[in-house]
C-alpha cells in the first residue's frame, strides 16, 4: 500500500526520469526537427529568390516525412544502443502536446495556402509553445527558456511588417527576407 511520502517520491522519480530521457535522448529529437524545418525553410527560400515553381513550395508538407522518418531511425538507434526507457506519462503528454500541435499547423498551413497568408509567425509561435509546454510538462528550465525565446522572436514577422512595410488589411505577401528571418 502506498502512503503519501512513497507516492510523492514515485511522482519526482517519474519526473527525475523524463528530464533525464530529454537530456540523453530527447534533445536528439529537438534538434532533428529543428534542423528539418530550417532545411525545409531554406529551401522555400531558394524556390522563390530562383523563381522555380510555385508548386513547389509545398515543401512544407515535406516536413512530417522527412521528421517523421528520422524520429523513427532515431528511435531504432536508441533501440539498438540499448537505451529505450519505456514511456512514461510525461513522454505521453509530451508525444501528445506534438501530436496536437503537428495536426493544428496542417490545418494552418492549408489555411494559408487557401487565403495567401504569411505563416511564419503562426509557426515560430507555434513552435515556441510547444517547446515551452513541453519544458513546463518535464520541469526542463532550459528547454522552457528556449520555447519563451522562440515566442518572442516571432514577434520578428509582425514588427518588420509594421517597420519596412505597407501592410494591406485584406492581404499580406511572404517576402523573401522572412525566409532568412525564420531560418
Amino acid at each position: 500500500r502506498l502512503n503519501e511520502q512513497r507516492s510523492l517520491e514515485i511522482i519526482s522519480q517519474m519526473i527525475a526520469d523524463t528530464k533525464s530521457h530529454i537530456d540523453n535522448n530527447s534533445g536528439k529529437y529537438f534538434l532533428l526537427w529543428g534542423y528539418t524545418t530550417v532545411i525545409i525553410t531554406l529551401f522555400e527560400y531558394v524556390v522563390m529568390t530562383q523563381h522555380l515553381p510555385l508548386t513547389l513550395t509545398w515543401g512544407w508538407f515535406a516536413l512530417p516525412i522527412i521528421g517523421g522518418i528520422g524520429t523513427y531511425l532515431l528511435n531504432q538507434r536508441v533501440k539498438r544502443a540499448g537505451d529505450a526507457q519505456p514511456k512514461s506519462y510525461l513522454d505521453r503528454s509530451v508525444s501528445a502536446v506534438w501530436a496536437t500541435f503537428g495536426v493544428s499547423y496542417l490545418f494552418i498551413y492549408i489555411a494559408a495556402l487557401v487565403y495567401h497568408t504569411n505563416i511564419f509567425f503562426l509557426t515560430a509561435i507555434m513552435m515556441g509553445m510547444g517547446t515551452v509546454i513541453s519544458g513546463a510538462i518535464c520541469r526542463h528550465k532550459i528547454l522552457t527558456i528556449s520555447g519563451i525565446s522562440g515566442m518572442c522572436l516571432s514577434l520578428l514577422f509582425p514588427v518588420r511588417h509594421v517597420i519596412f512595410e505597407n501592410i494591406s488589411s485584406d492581404r499580406i505577401q511572404v517576402s523573401l527576407n522572412e525566409y532568412v528571418i525564420f531560418s
